[in-house]
């Protein structure tokens, strides 16, 4: 009856973790993806978790040893560049560090942009990337003069697809319009040698672009369009 009667002990407040120290990650995370880019394996040895997870924008992936073996294949050349990491987000979670970036790297031939995501994890004293992403952001093809591409009138005509209607091809305002059976209409805008590219990403997510072949004779003879790794080919009407 006594102890029915005690005051309730109150009970203890539960222990809050320190803060991390993300001192440092953001910076880890900006040279590890150089040294992968660059090929620098003692770096990527040193800052590399045992167990790491990484997925490239090609859809491959990756642990520790690829990884290595992946990035000692990476031979620059002079004229490659990798520029200083902008857009950086760092968020704290669960004992580890989370850091994005924009990053743009190419060489004298071009340059693409990627979003990089980094795990970071600490380890005697150093960040160490335990799983990381790429994703590689899509960009259209400089364009190029109409003359460029060719005489445009050379282009139009009427072309066949394998369920037998017809794509009709204009020219119109130094492009080319592409009309398919329905009547929607599709600007085809000239970026090199009878090639040419849609105006804007398909769905947010694809290039397409379109090429044309003629005969021995010169007169047009397909019309190509490229897409998700595929190419369909249909032949112009005579």
């Amino acid at each position: 009856m006594l102890a029915a009667c005690a005051p309730a002990r109150r009970a203890a407040p539960p222990a809050v973790a320190a803060p991390l120290d993300t001192a440092g990650a953001s910076a880890v995370a900006e040279s590890w993806w150089r040294a992968f880019t660059l090929g620098d394996t003692a770096y990527l040895a040193r800052h590399t978790a045992p167990a790491l997870a990484l997925t490239l924008s090609s859809g491959r992936s990756l642990d520790r040893a690829t990884m290595l073996r992946e990035a000692a294949a990476h031979v620059p050349k002079p004229s490659t560049f990798v520029q200083p990491a902008t857009d950086v987000e760092l968020l704290p979670v669960a004992g580890a560090v989370v850091v994005t970036s924009r990053v743009v790297e190419g060489s004298q031939g071009g340059a693409n942009e990627f979003r990089y995501l980094a795990v970071l994890e600490r380890a005697d004293g150093e960040w160490r990337v335990a799983a990381a992403h790429s994703t590689r952001r899509l960009a259209l093809t400089p364009r190029v003069p109409a003359g460029v591409a060719g005489t445009l009138g050379d282009f139009a005509g009427a072309y066949r697809t394998p369920r037998g209607g017809l794509l009709r091809v204009v020219v119109r305002d130094s492009a080319l319009v592409m009309i398919d059976p329905s009547g929607a209409e599709s600007r085809l805008e000239p970026i090199g040698p009878a090639l040419f590219e849609l105006p804007a990403l398909y769905d947010g997510i694809a290039v397409v672009r379109f090429a044309f072949t003629r005969y021995a004779g010169g007169r047009m003879a397909t019309m190509s369009r490229m897409i998700h790794g595929s190419v369909a080919t249909w032949p112009r009407e005579p």
